[in-house]
């Protein structure tokens, strides 16, 4: 079967690394889309059966204006020398940042070219957006920090954007929440403070469910998360890890990332992924690590509440596709996988129905393996590598002995 999606909102736009319409995905069963302008749009899908025969279905997508929703004072315009211009009519203009209280139900928008403290959303906030105002290079920030570590309630934040921001440090969304939308950021190499992450989303759930007082029934796990055309500078000594998560729903698309102490994007668990259209280096401290790292929890189920599929679930339904993946400088000897992180007894780890497609390989010195691909329904079909070799996709030599037979295999490519 092959799918090809159609978001009716052809503007010509195209990703800038794959040069591939953004309005269009055809390949495998996922595709994934952020309209960014208010309007209407009929949201397409076909699906055709290796004789020609095909199945549409259609759905309608209604995008509101920001500037509706967040009328008048529902938006803050922050600026440290008081210049306001573009600021929209009728906000709320502040010399200083607000009160972490005054996020919830707003739009809160920087001034370009300033430099600002840290921003933390707290725990139960719904329906935020934080962006830029006026003109120039990207407002610059700390980090930004969202929910708690200690989560009194299971009111976990919902609705967050935050666009168009400069980052020096980290973003980290602390124990789950739903609908997250990280768009168009830049984030600098950090200094300082070790980072486990540039962007971290909820890697220490099961820890923060063990060590506090809500009832594992009470969390939700992580979905409905976005992360699209970011750029992150790592470096080889901060952060761990440029980007580190787990999550349902999940999309990664876009984004520019490379060179971490460790991996450059390590998914521990991953159900209904997509990640697409992305430049994803893998140059780090040991030359032992990847690009790209997705594993799982275990062999369970995936259930939306965190009591019923814990984190032992296993990675299913996750599509690879039009991606660059390495680059001449890395060190490492094989790019990526999706596959158990180790031949070892705590490496029981299940994935399943994961397409690899369409990805442009391209080698560093010492590479030797494109991707290890290990689970089972597993498929690779037009990868290829950028100096016109032939890509060594494959499954680590069946090597994986604690999976059970059943999450070995069929491999397709």
């Amino acid at each position: 079967m092959r799918y090809a999606f159609n978001f009716g909102d052809d503007r010509g736009q195209t990703w800038s690394i794959s040069g591939l319409p953004k309005n269009v995905q055809t390949g495998g069963p996922l595709a994934a889309h952020v309209f960014d302008q208010p309007g209407t749009y009929q949201v397409r899908v076909r699906a055709t059966d290796p004789s020609g025969g095909y199945s549409d279905r259609t759905v309608s997508i209604e995008v509101q204006d920001p500037n509706a929703v967040f009328a008048g004072t529902q938006t803050i315009c922050v600026s440290a020398v008081a210049n306001f211009a573009g600021c929209p009519a009728g906000a709320s203009q502040m010399t200083a940042m607000p009160g972490s209280a005054s996020f919830n139900n707003r739009r809160v928008l920087l001034r370009r070219g300033e430099t600002f403290s840290s921003i933390s959303i707290p725990h139960g906030s719904q329906n935020v957006q934080i962006g830029a105002f006026g003109s120039g290079a990207k407002p610059r920030i700390s980090s930004i920090e969202v929910g708690s570590l200690a989560p009194n309630s299971s009111s976990f934040p919902r609705d967050i954007s935050i666009m168009d921001l400069n980052f020096l440090h980290r973003f980290e969304q602390y124990a789950t929440m739903s609908r997250l939308l990280l768009y168009r950021n830049t984030f600098d190499a950090p200094t300082g403070e070790l980072a486990v992450g540039q962007v971290n989303l909820a890697s220490a759930l099961q820890y923060v469910v063990e060590h506090h007082t809500l009832a594992p029934s009470q969390y939700i796990q992580p979905r409905e998360l976005f992360v699209v055309e970011n750029q992150l500078r790592g470096s080889t000594t901060n952060p761990h890890i440029n980007m580190v998560a787990i999550g349902s729903q999940f999309v990664i698309m876009g984004n520019d990332m490379g060179t971490a102490q460790q991996h450059t994007l390590r998914l521990y668990n991953m159900n209904k992924g997509f990640i697409a259209h992305n430049a994803l280096r893998g140059r780090s401290s040991d030359g032992i690590r990847h690009a790209l790292k997705i594993h799982s929890g275990g062999l369970g189920a995936y259930d939306d509440n965190y009591g019923i599929s814990g984190s032992t679930w296993a990675s299913r339904q996750i599509v690879i596709a039009n991606n660059r993946l390495g680059d001449s400088t890395d060190n490492n000897s094989f790019t990526g996988g999706a596959a158990p992180q180790n031949n070892g007894p705590d490496s029981r780890e299940g994935l399943e129905d994961v397409v690899l497609e369409n990805n442009v390989f391209h080698r560093g010195p010492n590479t030797n393996t494109e991707f290890i691909l290990m689970g089972r329904r597993m498929s690779s079909r037009g990868n290829t590598r950028a100096d016109g070799g032939v890509p060594n996709i494959n499954q680590f030599g069946n090597s994986y002995q604690l999976l059970p037979a059943d999450w070995v295999g069929p491999f397709y490519y």
